[in-house]
């Protein structure tokens, strides 16, 4: 025991399960090395804190540690992931002149390029944002080859012409895109009808 009332064979499952977790969190959401750590840090963390809560006669260090890892990496996950959202939905505005200028884009009375009015038209903005949410989710958790072809779909708007610019074979191409809906339905995109 050490001096916090920690047994060796805990803070080996601590340091473990923090780097196992920090490296899955890097690799599924391309962190930085900085950033990794600064994850892994925040696991070890909130592993301490819990430390007082563990008891040995209930299971081993090794579960708890694994627990206690797992759930602190999906908050941080998702944290990261709605600061990411935040960034992208905002980045589309910089450099754009504020709304109470008095000359929006040098024309008075006309709003800037690009901006939308909150108060014109019935959309749904709390269901929009969340379909951004899950789809940056979405995102973030695909593979390489996911992620290209739904950048390729995306640039080409119709399966015939993303087809032809994939440079695989028609079963080839059409098998990858069931595979992405079938990603995409994972959280919560239906398809097409």
């Amino acid at each position: 025991m050490n001096a916090i009332g920690i047994d060796d064979q805990y803070v080996k499952s601590m340091k473990v399960a923090a780097t196992v977790r920090a490296g899955c969190l890097a690799r599924s959401l391309g962190l930085s090395q900085a950033e990794r750590e600064d994850v892994q840090q925040e696991i070890l963390l909130e592993m301490l804190e819990r430390a007082p809560h563990f008891d040995p006669e209930k299971g081993s260090a090794n579960t708890f540690t694994g627990m206690v890892s797992e759930h602190r990496a999906a908050e941080i996950a998702k944290e990261i992931i709605k600061n990411r959202v935040r960034v992208t939905t905002f980045s589309d505005f910089t450099g754009a002149d504020a709304a109470n200028d008095e000359y929006i884009d040098g024309v008075p009375g006309e709003a800037a390029e690009g901006a939308v009015p909150l108060w014109g038209g019935d959309a749904d903005l709390f269901a929009n944002s969340m379909a951004l949410r899950d789809l940056e989710t979405s995102i973030a958790y695909m593979n390489k080859e996911q992620a290209a072809l739904f950048g390729l779909l995306e640039s080409h708007q119709d399966l015939t012409s993303a087809c032809r610019a994939s440079g695989v074979s028609t079963a080839t191409f059409y098998r990858r895109v069931s595979e992405l809906q079938m990603h995409l339905r994972m959280f919560g995109f239906k398809s097409a009808a």
